[in-house]
């Protein structure tokens, strides 16, 4: 009805409601709805605008299941939100609370453009029972998630800005006004009825809506219908804004979380590839617009959540580095502010001087004169990276913290020869012995001797022969004094055992991770290209690894070189060995605190197995809250190993802190899995002066000890 209404009437023998009944004009909503519709086209397009700036390569374009899949499951359950329990499910009861509700909204456009069915009878009074329910969810939702911003003020919300509490209004208004204009109508309804029995139905099909319409308990008919119709119009009127304002807003994530779930990376944990290095003009990033597309849609992406803040173990003690702040958040500020000149380098073709001298009238420094490395990002936030992906594991929006920290390590190292003297040292040492430590490589194998194991072994170079494993013992192994004694443990539970292995002795090359997250990706590639070729050359198909940052390099980064192998961790095989019981431990009967690494954890999702194996050997592990995905870094991943820490004012170093929470529990002994973690920990025992009562052992030394 094109200049009149459809009148409101008193309960319907069958339960219903009728579309639009009270308001004049109201197809004239869906004209309306193409402005915001128009909003959002436009604004995507902005953004797929910038997104094209990006000078990097990025594919996501494989694995098409998998992405839908992604997609489905993160959107709709909602599981990365929900990792943090109260919040979380907060915005899970708002999501589906307005995903219900844009249903119940597109049933109702779909009768008016097509000619849907109306929705009546017993479905109507579930279906509306459901949306009535799910909108209060959201209003829920709305309520706690803003008392936890503006009462509770949690540090990781510490840059909210006006628009957010504008946001949160904007959405319970939307809300709140719907239960209200609700009750008018019901409330009328009641009115006009012959009985209250006529219009009962509405108590069941909305039961919200019913306590509303209390609002207007001595208003007349006339009264309640003029209410009904003011704000069913300002109510539209809140929506669309609300819509118009997804592109512009924090309300973004809306879309963007959706494309991040489809564009996620689904491969394991690795540095990207630097194809054809050989050739390569430049190495890293510089500048802003040299990531791929996906770095710069991760920063429009962020949603200032502050989750990666909150298990950052750099900025928990003090550091520079926060990445949300001084990482993500101020590279997204540097490529608000460098995109103009970036558009107008593009489609004018003008010089990038002239376009900087827009800004010299004004003695502003134009985005184009400062240094992403030294003026935006920083190398003291670059260098203070551990790579233990704490933040890419809680981040909601699947950011890619660790890609772009290594990407300007590479550019600092490879290019501007910026580094510490301890990086320097470490990779200088890689080139020439082919070890971190930097002991003549000859000795490589020397430990077999030291601690009485080379009848055990079968040394590849001189014995030769048939082996089922490639026992790739690391360099920790081969030259630190501590972690020869882990080496030769699992050396003894191996050959009890019966497996079979071989190791490689001098042939065997440091696996390179720690050259390739200190930025030397040149460095990694000719040490991973000589492993490989030496693992192929003795035919190698399943290797176990000790190190977690080898077990990590050899199973996820080697392929990316064509080096396809089985690869395991030391503790999968002893865990396999116990269950089978090929070693059978006694009960040691000790309380102990177990230290997940990083790269075993995280990187890899190996938490079961080492714990099975110290519970076998008879260990009371006492759970600390900072464990398994939620574990604390020891603060020697991302080559942090050969790097010197300096304890910021009113903190501790990354491992006493550590240590701190291991000691938590009063244990008599804490135990590792990684040669970096056990000479962090060991130290930060030290330092807390517990050493004579708390013993720090590796797992497989724990596993001998209960055996012997």
């Amino acid at each position: 009805m094109i200049f009149g209404y459809t009148p409101l009437e008193g309960g319907y023998d069958v339960p219903m409601r009728v579309v639009g009944a009270n308001i004049p004009y109201d197809w004239l909503v869906y004209v309306f709805m193409f402005i915001p519709i128009a909003f959002i086209i436009y604004g995507f397009y902005r953004y797929v605008v910038r997104w094209q700036l990006a000078k990097g390569e990025i594919h996501r374009n494989d694995q098409v299941g998998k992405r839908i899949g992604s997609f489905l499951l993160y959107t709709f359950a909602q599981l990365r939100v929900v990792k943090k329990p109260v919040p979380g499910w907060m915005h899970f009861f708002l999501f589906w609370g307005f995903l219900v509700l844009f249903i119940a909204a597109g049933v109702d456009a779909a009768h008016h453009w097509i000619g849907w069915p109306p929705v009546e009878g017993s479905f109507y009074v579930n279906f509306s029972w459901l949306v009535d329910v799910f909108g209060l969810l959201a209003m829920i939702g709305i309520i706690v998630l803003a008392l936890i911003r503006y009462v509770q003020k949690p540090d990781r919300l510490n840059d909210t800005k006006a628009s957010d509490g504008w946001i949160i209004l904007l959405v319970f208004l939307i809300l709140f006004t719907g239960y209200v204009i609700e009750g008018a109508r019901i409330a009328a309804q009641i009115q006009l009825s012959t009985s209250i029995e006529q219009i009962a139905y509405e108590q069941s099909a909305s039961p919200i809506g019913w306590v509303f319409a209390g609002m207007f308990a001595g208003a007349t008919v006339d009264a309640a219908l003029i209410w009904h119709r003011v704000l069913w119009w300002f109510h539209m009127a809140l929506a669309f804004t609300t819509l118009s304002l997804i592109p512009f807003t924090k309300l973004w994530h809306i879309i963007g979380g959706a494309l991040a779930y489809i564009f996620r990376d689904l491969e394991p944990s690795s540095c990207r590839m630097v194809e054809n290095i050989e050739e390569a003009e430049t190495f890293g990033v510089e500048n802003i617009e040299e990531f791929g597309w996906k770095d710069i849609f991760d920063l429009d992406n962020c949603i200032r959540c502050g989750r990666c803040q909150e298990v950052c173990p750099a900025y928990n003690t003090g550091k520079a580095l926060n990445p949300k702040l001084t990482l993500i958040q101020a590279m997204k500020k540097h490529m608000d502010e460098k995109e103009p000149y970036l558009l107008a380098l593009k489609d004018q073709g003008v010089v990038a001087e002239e376009v900087a001298m827009t800004e010299e009238a004004d003695e502003v420094v134009s985005p184009m004169e400062q240094s992403l490395l030294y003026d935006i990002v920083t190398p003291e936030v670059i260098w203070d990276c551990t790579n233990c992906r704490a933040c890419m594991e809680v981040c909601p929006m699947f950011i890619e913290h660790i890609p772009k920290i290594v990407e300007m390590r590479r550019n600092l190292v490879m290019w501007q020869g910026d580094m510490s003297s301890e990086a320097q040292g470490a990779l200088t040492n890689m080139e020439r012995n082919y070890n971190p430590w930097g002991v003549g490589w000859a000795s490589r194998a020397d430990w077999l001797n030291e601690r009485g194991v080379r009848e055990m072994v079968n040394l590849l170079p001189e014995d030769g022969g048939e082996f089922e494993y490639l026992l790739y013992a690391g360099c920790a192994v081969a030259f630190d004094d501590r972690y020869k004694r882990v080496g030769e443990a699992l050396v003894k539970l191996l050959n009890q055992a019966g497996v079979s292995f071989g190791y490689l002795g001098t042939e065997e090359f440091c696996c390179g991770d720690s050259a390739r997250r200190l930025g030397n990706e040149y460095l990694y590639q000719i040490l991973a290209a000589q492993n490989i070729e030496t693992f192929n050359n003795y035919n190698v198909k399943k290797i176990i690894v000790v190190c977690p940052h080898g077990y990590n390099t050899l199973k996820n980064e080697y392929p990316q070189m064509d080096g396809n192998y089985e690869v395991y961790h030391y503790t999968e095989i002893l865990a396999q060995l116990v269950a089978q019981g090929k070693l059978k431990p006694s009960s040691l009967g000790v309380k102990a605190s177990y230290h997940d690494s990083c790269f075993l954890g995280r990187h890899n999702g190996v938490y079961d197995q080492p714990r099975s194996v110290l519970r076998a050997a008879g260990l009371n592990i006492a759970e600390i809250g900072q464990s398994k995905a939620n574990g604390f870094c020891c603060g020697a991943g991302g080559g942090r190993m050969w790097l010197e820490e300096e304890a910021a004012e009113g903190y501790k170093r990354i491992n006493e802190t550590r240590t701190d929470q291991l000691l938590s529990t009063n244990p008599e002994m804490i135990v590792t899995n990684c040669p970096f973690c056990l000479t962090m920990i060991n130290d930060g025992v030290k330092g807390a002066e517990k050493e004579e009562s708390v013993k720090v052992y590796d797992v497989a030394e724990v596993l001998l000890q209960s055996l012997q």
